[in-house]
């Protein structure tokens, strides 16, 4: 069997790109590869419902244990709907968050707005915090919850694109260059190495 390369990683049976993002709502879009490129050349690792629950729990956005209860009492329609949501949010947040929103924020603002008050406040032992109702959309809106508070939080300003291969990722002390010096880092001192060659 062939190795992984070293961005993705196989978790319960699904492969996963690794978080580079250094927050969870840029992760989330970078589930996707080459948004820099066409179509054809494009890697989608959220293929289904349960893929994305598990990136979730892989990510630490929920236990394992919500994201087994969420796959067994999924109604496949249901899913299947959910998960179309979820990508279609997905790109548009990547235009929000990339400055080419054009038609992008209002979908994003929306979905945002439904799953925050969607939120109860609730008490546990001597805990207050918000909570999601636990259903099929919970994910879903957790990440929208999270993406809200990105985009109008002091880290927005941080959020930088991959020159190589379009993901993001937040830049506080503007060091950063590359997704990951391990992938599109590498290959793009090969290629200048190889054009000096030349």
């Amino acid at each position: 069997m062939n190795a992984l390369p070293s961005h993705l990683e196989l978790v319960r049976g699904v492969v996963l790109p690794k978080p580079v993002g250094a927050h969870p709502v840029l992760d989330f879009v970078n589930t996707r590869s080459e948004w820099t490129s066409r179509a054809s050349a494009r890697t989608e690792w959220l293929t289904s419902y349960e893929a994305f629950l598990i990136w979730n729990a892989y990510v630490g956005l929920q236990p394992s244990a919500l994201t087994d209860r969420l796959i067994e009492q999924a109604d496949p329609v249901e899913a299947a709907r959910s998960l179309r949501t979820t990508l279609d949010f997905r790109s548009d947040l990547y235009d929000v968050l990339t400055g080419a929103a054009g038609n992008a924020f209002e979908p994003v603002a929306r979905l945002v707005e439904k799953a925050s008050g969607r939120r109860r406040l609730v008490r546990s032992d001597n805990e207050i915090s918000w909570e999601l109702p636990e259903d099929v959309v919970l994910p879903l809106h957790h990440l929208a919850v999270l993406a809200g508070e990105l985009l109008t939080g002091v880290s927005r300003e941080y959020v930088r694109t991959c020159p190589s291969c379009g993901w993001l990722f937040l830049d506080p002390r503007g060091r950063r260059r590359w997704c990951s010096m391990a992938t599109c880092g590498n290959r793009a001192k090969a290629r200048a190495h190889a054009a000096r060659v030349r």
